[in-house]
């Protein structure tokens, strides 16, 4: 499986994401939220979306590069076949606690193979 993030990789459609936001299962932990559903599909689609509370567009940018980064680095360990939105909060982290707090989630939901 290739490491890199493809568009097909990617949900984009308001009414996919949407969609998870009302009827997805949940697990959260201090710094980031998990939504996840079965989709049908040979891939794994994610979006992430920051919370209210980032002042600076810079911040709430970074914060959703350094997601995304630790999502394509665990994402050979996840099983296919689901869409996921990673909500992220503000707060002092770093990459590594990121990356921690992401794969602390996708086993809580059972989604690691």
């Amino acid at each position: 499986m290739r490491k890199n993030l493809t568009r097909h990789e990617r949900l984009k459609k308001r009414k996919e994401i949407n969609r998870l936001f009302q009827i997805a299962k949940r697990v959260k932990c201090s710094g980031l939220k998990l939504l996840y559903i079965e989709n049908h599909y040979p891939v794994n689609r994610i979006a992430v979306c920051t919370a209210k509370g980032f002042k600076m567009a810079v911040a709430r940018n970074r914060e959703k590069r350094i997601c995304r980064e630790a999502y394509r680095l665990l994402k050979n360990e996840i099983k296919p076949g689901y869409d996921l939105v990673v909500v992220i909060y503000p707060g002092a982290y770093m990459f590594i606690e990121r990356f921690q707090q992401l794969q602390s989630l996708l086993k809580r939901a059972g989604l690691v193979k």
